[in-house]
């Protein structure tokens, strides 16, 4: 009996090697550095000038502002997480988190809003 030419060996190699994947969700993996995750926002140093919303190519982020209440509306699953938002923030409150395991059933879980004082 003749065994198939690749399969065999290649078999062999693999048999004293640890497993490549994982047992998630109990175990997780360790994001890699400049890993772009959900996005996290600080209201306290935010101006409401808008250039998140501007510069997000996505149409994820929405700034209103009502005299000198400020309404900030992020929609995660619209986001694309390309960090554009954080990089065009002029006061550094909205960076990209390691968070990724952002999986729901419940559609209001992907959105956030934040209503603060300018």
């Amino acid at each position: 009996m003749r065994l198939p030419g690749k399969l065999v060996p290649e078999a062999l190699k693999t048999l004293g090697k640890d497993s490549a994947t994982i047992r998630y969700p109990e175990q997780s993996r360790s994001m890699p550095d400049r890993f772009r995750g959900r996005v996290a926002f600080d209201p306290d140093g935010c101006t409401g000038c808008g250039m998140c919303e501007r510069h997000c190519a996505a149409d994820a982020i929405v700034v209103e502002a009502d005299g000198s209440e400020i309404s900030w509306r992020y929609d995660e699953s619209a986001c694309m997480f390309c960090g554009q938002c954080g990089e065009s923030c002029p006061t550094d409150v909205i960076t990209m988190s390691e968070e990724y395991d952002l999986a729901s059933s419940d559609p209001a879980s992907f959105e956030t809003t934040h209503t603060f004082e300018r």
